[in-house]
């Protein structure tokens, strides 16, 4: 796996880096949405953060340098998700394969009529089942918008991980129980209206 990665996106990067305050500090400036954290919340998703960097293989594609601030960045953006569930939601895959900007992917989508339409599509993030989560550095960079609103690529992809778990994209995780189904649709649903309506 790691040859493969390596042939199609470039040198992987050093697995661990070492990170000092400062490199914290400047980092997590960076991204505003963990300022509602505990010093303890914030303390284990820096803990959780260095063990996934360890644990994911990654790569800079199209020439991109992977230094530990982008690896720190992405890698607590990918944890505050899976802050209370752990890591091993993020089991089944390793690879962080991330572009200076976005990149395009191949699509072939088959019309109703029975006509294969291919074409590419320039995307700012993807998330492969039992694959790589591919990531354009330059909107994970673009972490607030100016009206203060958060958005983040990198969450958003990893959500798709995390949705990926029991094989189907229906914006639900695994859950053996139809009562705890119908639960997690009725407060998402709820949760998602109330941020539409800016509560």
């Amino acid at each position: 796996m790691l040859n493969a990665l390596t042939k199609l996106f470039g040198k992987a990067a050093p697995a661990a880096p070492s990170i000092n305050g400062t490199q914290w500090a400047r980092v997590e400036a960076g991204l505003p949405f963990l300022d509602h954290l505990t010093l303890a919340d914030r303390a284990r998703l820096r803990e959780m953060a260095l063990e996934f960097i360890a644990q994911k293989e990654w790569h800079g594609a199209q020439g991109l340098e992977l230094t530990p601030g982008i690896q720190l960045s992405i890698a607590l953006q990918a944890c505050l998700p899976v802050l209370e569930l752990g890591l091993d939601s993020y089991r089944g895959w390793v690879g962080v394969v991330v572009y200076p900007g976005d990149f395009v992917v191949p699509r072939k989508l088959m019309s109703e009529d029975g006509v294969m339409h291919e074409f590419d599509d320039q995307v700012a993030g993807e998330a492969w089942e039992g694959g790589p989560v591919l990531l354009s550095w330059a909107d994970a960079q673009a972490t607030a918008s100016p009206s203060g609103s958060a958005y983040s690529v990198v969450i958003h992809e990893f959500a798709h991980k995390l949705d990926l778990l029991d094989g189907v994209v229906d914006g639900t995780p695994p859950l053996s129980d139809p009562a705890l189904v119908d639960r997690w649709v009725e407060v998402f649903t709820r949760e998602y209206e109330a941020v539409g309506r800016g509560e």
